[in-house]
């Protein structure tokens, strides 16, 4: 489950429609700026704005730090 602190109408599922070829590891900021550059909603890069500034190695991990916020 998605915690209640990401924008209304964001699911994982949306987050990684946007994020699927990312080049993985990545930071927080190449995340939110491979989202803008794949047209991805406000609401997207306002949750991925929510991550912890640190690298993500994978889909999974970001996934999962999305959940705990």
């Amino acid at each position: 489950m998605i915690g209640t602190a990401l924008p209304p109408g964001v699911t994982v599922s949306r987050v990684h429609e946007y994020l699927r070829d990312v080049p993985y590891p990545v930071t927080r900021e190449e995340l939110i700026d491979y989202a803008r550059s794949a047209h991805a909603p406000d609401e997207i890069v306002r949750a991925l704005d929510l991550l912890p500034e640190k690298r993500y190695a994978n889909p999974a991990i970001v996934t999962e730090t999305l959940g705990m916020i």
